[in-house]
């Protein structure tokens, strides 16, 4: 039994306690944050630039439009799925997209994966951006008990080229 002079003291140490709980509640499993945006872009051009970028991207990725889709990488662009394939060029990845993963799914599941991507965050750098977007869709069975879709996080980094800004890397990761 605590006494009342040790109320203070029992407050004390139950706060810390409870406010580290409430951080780790936030970053519980399938919990999304709000949007959150970091450094600043160089201006308002740039953000429309960018945000037409990952529109493009949705829109292709639910079309399964192959040749749109590798149109907004850098022939360079390095990409990695959950299932650790890695391609180093456009070329590489055009030909995996085009002949194994599109095929490998009905046309509505990306076009159901393109209108479920929400971005978690942008990241703002000299003359980059990084995009952590996330996607609920039924490209396969959920990992997580009473959940009907999959979740799927894309990790996109960006960079100006040439006057056009292309994705130069992609991780994907599920949320398993």
């Amino acid at each position: 039994m605590v006494s009342k002079s040790n109320y203070p003291r029992l407050l004390l140490t139950l706060v810390p306690v409870l406010m580290i709980a409430s951080v780790a509640g936030a970053q519980e499993r399938r919990q999304v944050p709000e949007l959150r945006t970091y450094g600043q872009a160089a201006s308002v051009e740039e953000v429309e630039n960018i945000d037409d970028l990952i529109n493009r991207y949705k829109e292709t990725w639910g079309e399964q439009d192959v040749d749109g889709y590798i149109a907004l990488h850098a022939k360079d662009s390095e990409w990695i799925n959950a299932y650790a394939r890695m391609f180093q060029s456009d070329t590489d990845l055009a030909h995996f997209i085009e002949h194994r993963l599109f095929p490998a799914f009905d046309a509505n599941v990306s076009k159901q994966e393109a209108s479920n991507m929400k971005i978690v965050s942008i990241r703002y750098m000299s003359n980059a951006a990084v995009v952590h977007m996330y996607t609920d869709g039924s490209r396969g069975p959920s990992r997580t008990a009473g959940e009907q879709l999959r979740r799927t996080h894309l990790h996109l980094i960006l960079e100006m080229q040439n006057d056009a800004w292309r994705i130069v890397h992609t991780a994907i990761m599920d949320a398993r």
